[in-house]
């Protein structure tokens, strides 16, 4: 379409004020057919005076960042440059907010200042940016438009609470709070930094409050569609209580976060991160052991930024560090110490792309009087190349989409595979588990029956390791069932010639108790588990010295 245009008229001049118009036309209908439409004119080797090129300049921002009933604004999103790292804006723009204001145009001088902050502090240009928030909030004053002033106030709140500077954000955020007003959106954003702020502070009780009148106000706007919002307070709200120790609470919140609505990858990653160092911090290893396979899973095809990369791979090199894995460790140091290298490239490469961005621009002010000539058969050739394209890309297409079906099938067989395999197989390790864990019940055991927890803050505890059960034997053997399904039974059906007393000594036996210690659990004679025991190895043909291995095999048999 735009090499059509071009070559359709024989004056640059009069082929690039056309496409304003078009721009203009466009606008409300597809802004980022606009916002790219600008970019090229400005980049025309034409003349325009000083007007036209600040209001082309102006209309390619509010493109850009107009606001059109998304769920977070744009210009109060901090993901809106996630999917755009380098992005492609004139240089006009940041020298707009100048001409209007001499202009005395200070709504437009507002919005162009604010503009500009915004794409500066992307780039990580702090002082430039902090300046053209602060113009944007004097000009935004001047033309009376509040909504520009509290959104400037808010970044300018948010590059101080980066900076470490909390005490100075707060102050920042509480102005912005009152300029919002009635724009609950902007206002939920702003209470969800402030409880940020109060949490940073040690301030909980007001960072609460905070939190809960950002619910509020997302609530009282009736949109039903603020899930990202909702997610962020949620997940701060997990973050409160796990620096208060309130673990359960925290995990609470991430659940809730969970069951929100569909999470996507990059959001799966960050609720397991969360999830893994909540459990971490409270002691549960295998929790947390069991949300960090998840996030190492998750990691390699959620396409998260890299600062998310880098804090799940220093949870996972601190959490094996703590389990002695010391290989694994080694590789999530090794992986973390890349992710710290990306992050350093990408900003270098994002200040270079800026000094480009200024060289071009000079550049084409130098050599505004060139002339571009396009013909008719270049327009002939690229049509034909994307006409080839759009075939080839077809093609692919297709047997992208028939090696996925086939890779579904693969997976859906492996799948069944793996179930199958875990279903008959079980290894020495999940005994040896299973003889620790009967280990835990008996003390448990004995901890409830020899009163040696008065205060009784144990009692939890105890009643979860012999899964709620009174009976020490039924709790042990709950326990072995766990890994010889229907155990008790089985015994009964495949040695009709044990007698109770003998059956229960057998199961006993699969485990490294002590006669005494059986005796105790039976509530009989240690003589009588002797003499139980004898006839076990008279009727099953045991040997005494590996009675306890030969049972292992014959429940696995």
């Amino acid at each position: 379409m735009l090499g059509a245009l071009l070559a359709s008229c024989h004056s640059p001049q009069r082929e690039a004020r056309r496409m304003v118009r078009r721009a203009e036309r466009l606008f409300d209908t597809k802004p980022d057919s606009t916002f790219k439409l600008i970019d090229s004119i400005l980049r025309m080797p034409v003349y325009f005076n000083e007007k036209h090129r600040m209001d082309m300049a102006l209309l390619q921002g509010e493109a850009l960042f107009g606001d059109r009933g998304q769920e977070i604004p744009p210009l109060m999103d901090d993901e809106f440059f996630d999917d755009k790292p380098f992005l492609s804006t004139s240089p006009e723009l940041e020298r707009a907010a100048d001409y209007y204001a001499k202009k005395k145009q200070y709504a437009k001088a507002a919005h162009a200042a604010f503009y500009s902050g915004f794409i500066q502090q992307h780039y990580s240009e702090k002082q430039a940016a902090m300046q053209s928030f602060k113009d944007a909030e004097r000009y935004g004053g001047m033309a009376k438009d509040s909504l520009t002033v509290a959104r400037a106030e808010y970044w300018m709140g948010k590059m101080l609470l980066d900076d470490g500077m909390k005490k100075e954000a707060l102050s920042v955020m509480k102005k912005s709070d009152k300029e919002f007003g009635g724009h609950l959106a902007e206002k939920a954003l702003t209470l969800n930094v402030m409880g940020v702020c109060y949490m940073l502070l040690g301030d909980f009780d007001n960072a609460e409050i905070c939190l809960k009148q950002c619910l509020l106000s997302l609530n009282q706007e009736g949109n039903s569609n603020h899930y990202k919002m909702n997610c962020r307070v949620l997940n701060n709200y997990a973050v409160l209580y796990r620096i208060q120790k309130n673990y359960d609470q925290a995990i609470r919140c991430l659940i809730q976060f969970e069951s929100s609505h569909n999470l996507d990858e990059k959001e799966l990653l960050l609720l397991n991160l969360n999830l893994g160092n909540v459990y971490f911090e409270d002691g549960k290893e295998d929790s947390a052991d069991y949300h960090y396979k998840r996030v190492k899973d998750i990691l390699p095809v959620s396409r998260a930024k890299l600062e998310t990369q880098l804090a799940a791979y220093d949870a996972l090199y601190k959490f094996s560090t703590s389990r002695n894995e010391d290989s694994l460790a080694l590789l999530y140091r090794d992986r973390h110490e890349d992710i710290l290298y990306a992050i350093m490239q990408q900003r270098q490469e994002q200040s270079i792309y800026r000094i480009q961005q200024q060289y071009d621009y000079e550049n084409l002010q130098n050599a505004l009087n060139r002339k571009i000539i396009l013909r008719h058969r270049i327009i002939l050739v690229i049509s034909t190349l994307l006409l080839f394209t759009a075939v080839i890309i077809l093609v692919l297409q297709l047997r992208h989409k028939q090696m996925r079906e086939a890779e579904a099938e693969m997976k859906r067989q492996i799948d069944s595979l793996k179930s199958d395999l875990q279903k008959s197989v079980k290894t020495p390790y999940l005994e040896q588990e299973l003889l620790s864990r009967i280990r835990l019940i008996y003390t448990a055991y004995c901890t409830k029956k020899k009163a040696l927890d008065p205060q009784k803050e144990w009692n939890p505890i105890v009643m979860r390791l012999m899964n709620g059960k009174d009976s020490v034997f039924e709790a042990i053997l709950k326990e072995m069932e766990k890994v010889y399904p229907n155990l008790y039974s089985v015994l009964r059906q495949k040695y009709p010639n044990l007698n109770e007393t003998e059956t229960k000594v057998c199961v006993l036996s699969c485990s490294d108790l002590s006669n005494a210690e059986m005796a105790e659990i039976l509530s009989v004679s240690k003589f009588t588990v002797d003499k139980n025991r004898s006839k076990l190895r008279d009727k099953l043909n045991l040997t005494p010295e590996k009675m306890k291995e030969q049972l292992h095999k014959a429940l696995s048999d």
